[in-house]
């Protein structure tokens, strides 16, 4: 038995893996997930899922469709990973975490199929796979209209990649180069497992994508007689998150409802839909702060097609300046594409690192020194690095007389939103 909060957290860490190839099993790992859901119930088949998958702007078209929907009344789960600073920003309901005790109680019922199946042949569930089931079953528990589900990694092999339903909607945001040690060389190849999430007479809503990954996707359409429906230029709602992407991500999430209303027979209201982009609010996403007199951006851009689209609109934002950079990029990570984007823009850089044991998988970042000799290959000088991030925040924070950029990783910004939450207190 958990018996409380704390307890709850130790016992999912347990479950935390290091080294993404260790959980991602192919067929076989989707076939331990069927298993550990069959003994809930199959949760994810008794709620209308809208399955979100792509490379760039998941978490925000995600988090636009929960919000849109229950702004027109419905009960909505919303599923996100990774957590910046709560797992339970993981399990919302209408975009509000569910309380600690609600939390344990869930998680307390869980707990014996956790153990049926990691007694089994299957052997341990990671931590991912754990808290995608317990999002279904709370989901069904709660009896949400419509559960907004964020693929981890991929879509094909993903762990929620296990609703059987005709009426599942499948939204893919833009495809481009990340993870390819697992998804694959090529955009084609990419693109393949990310649309594998459109299964049998679903509904696909996709934003525009490059040539290669459009074809794809239309072939994996057709062959499941799949509805395909591409977001439009025309989307004339002012939304109050910074960057041009943020525009696609609200047209894409925008154009999956008005299908949905449209499938389902329900009423879109034009002054909820403005509302809600005008009051739109994602923590992590060009989020600019003013801490002790002094502008901070905070932006958990963490790939190259990220990064790219974030330094346009660092550039749009406050043209001609230069920045104060605080850095740490995840082990394994293209982290030579995306300096490429910052050091133009940077009068300053220092590199910190990360290390967090309570995510998906064990997470390192890369040595500082080694960005650092990245730097030097480029030409930038003016950069200096600190390990410990809390004494990197306050040295940027002591040195910096201009805008402080915070980027490079979700990881890291989790870790700095903590300590500016332990300043505040």
């Amino acid at each position: 038995m958990i018996n409380n909060f704390h307890q709850a957290e130790q016992y999912l860490n347990s479950h935390v893996r290091q080294g993404s190839r260790q959980i991602f099993q192919g067929a076989r790992g989707l076939e331990k997930m069927r298993y550990f859901l069959s003994l809930l119930g199959s949760p994810q088949n008794k709620l209308k899922v809208i399955h979100v998958a792509g490379t760039a702007g998941k978490g925000s078209t995600c988090y636009f469709i929960s919000s849109l929907m229950a702004a027109h009344g419905f009960q909505v789960g919303l599923h996100l990973s990774p957590h910046l600073t709560d797992v339970r920003e993981r399990f919302q309901i209408n975009n509000k975490i569910i309380p600690k005790e609600k939390f344990v109680l869930y998680l307390n019922k869980v707990i014996p199929s956790i153990n049926t199946v990691e007694d089994s042949e299957f052997g341990k569930l990671s931590y991912f796979e754990v808290l995608v089931g317990l999002a279904f079953y709370i989901f069904e528990k709660e009896k949400v209209d419509y559960a907004v589900i964020e693929t981890g990694l991929g879509g094909l092999y993903d762990a929620t990649n296990v609703v059987d339903r005709k009426d599942k909607t499948c939204v893919i945001n833009k495809i481009g180069f990340d993870h390819m040690e697992i998804l694959g060389k090529t955009l084609k190849e990419i693109a393949f497992q990310k649309a594998m999430i459109i299964q049998k007479n679903n509904l696909a809503v996709s934003t525009t994508q490059e040539n290669e990954a459009m074809k794809v996707i239309k072939q994996v359409a057709k062959n499941n007689n799949s509805k395909l429906i591409f977001a439009g230029e025309r989307f004339d709602f002012f939304v109050n998150l910074i960057g041009d992407y943020q525009r696609d991500n609200a047209s894409l999430a925008f154009t999956a409802v008005k299908e949905l209303s449209k499938r389902d027979g329900f009423l879109l209201d034009r002054d909820k839909i403005k509302r809600v982009f005008r009051q739109a609010k994602f923590i992590g996403r060009f989020d600019i702060k003013n801490i002790n007199g002094k502008t901070v951006v905070l932006d958990g851009a963490h790939n190259q097609p990220k990064m790219e689209a974030f330094s346009k609109a660092l550039t749009k934002q406050f043209p001609r300046q230069r920045f104060n950079f605080l850095l740490s990029f995840k082990k394994g990570k293209d982290y030579q594409s995306m300096l490429r984007y910052l050091v133009p823009l940077a009068s300053k850089i220092t590199i910190t690192s990360f290390f967090t044991d309570n995510q998906d998988l064990i997470q390192l970042s890369e040595k500082p020194e080694t960005i650092g000799k990245q730097l030097e290959v480029i030409g930038f000088k003016d950069y200096k690095t600190i390990t410990d991030p809390k004494k990197g925040l306050t040295t940027v924070f002591d040195e910096s007389k201009g805008i402080v950029v915070i980027t490079g990783s979700l990881y890291l910004l989790g870790e700095i939103y903590r300590l500016l939450k332990m300043k505040k207190s």
